[in-house]
């Protein structure tokens, strides 16, 4: 995952954009089914973001506490996410995110997110 991270940075880094920058990000994902409260994850990540033509991206990790319901303490995890977005129009994008984090001894999670954007 390191070298991956460090290969997606090196990468943007090298791509003189016109638009970069490092930010902090910190947020709170907390889950529920139904009225059921399942846990709580917060991320606390350093990230950077950039930007060319019209294409946009971001990359980003860190810690990830992790509480479940029903369950005393916090874990720490590592998570990181990596996306961009293309303008296709004026009006109209489509973006795209991966991410993944860390899970005790199980086996790491992974998540994606693909999408289009009008606006009016």
């Amino acid at each position: 995952m390191k070298k991956i991270a460090l290969a997606l940075a090196a990468t943007s880094f090298a791509s003189a954009p016109a638009f970069a920058g490092t930010y902090i990000n910190a947020e709170v994902n907390d889950g529920y089914t139904g009225s059921n409260y399942l846990g709580r994850a917060v991320d606390l990540h350093i990230g950077y973001e950039g930007s060319k033509d019209k294409f946009s991206y971001y990359i980003q990790g860190g810690p990830s506490l992790t509480a479940v319901a029903d369950v005393d303490g916090t874990e720490t995890e590592l998570s990181g996410k990596f996306g961009g977005s293309y303008n296709l129009t004026a009006k109209t994008s489509i973006y795209g995110e991966i991410s993944t984090s860390t899970n005790g001894d199980e086996d790491r999670n992974y998540g994606t997110k693909l999408g289009a954007k009008y606006s009016f």
